[in-house]
């Protein structure tokens, strides 16, 4: 079967439950500045991940597509590395960033094999 559309794509909709699930984190955040920072930061970094794979999909060919993957792969990380962060200074939303934080690593496990498919071919 041919993917016609990145939506179709198992790491792109993972990675957008990932977003889903932060934007529904930050929401519940304490009214901090400290907590805009990261929330602003851990946005971007998740929303990062879906755009580069849906802009890396309309680049298929060559070596483009696997620099966007590559580019979605550093963005999920730096979004575990924020979710951590989190983690340890906002105890009481643990269980929910823990639940972000297994999501997000199964979207990178996904990336991480697309590209090792990608650089193999």
């Amino acid at each position: 079967m041919i993917t016609k559309t990145y939506k179709e794509l198992l790491f792109w909709q993972s990675a957008k439950q990932v977003s889903l699930l932060i934007v529904a984190l930050i929401k519940k955040f304490p009214n901090e500045r400290v907590y805009w920072i990261i929330g602003d930061q851990v946005l971007r970094s998740s929303f990062s991940v879906g755009a580069n794979i849906a802009e890396g999909f309309g680049k298929f060919k060559g070596n483009e597509y696997q620099r966007f993957i590559t580019i979605a792969l550093g963005s999920a990380n730096e979004t575990d590395y924020w979710l951590e962060l989190v983690k340890d200074i906002c105890p009481p939303l643990a269980r929910e960033i823990d639940t972000a934080i297994a999501k997000n690593s199964e979207t990178i496990k996904m990336l991480t094999a697309t590209l090792k498919s990608l650089r193999n071919n």
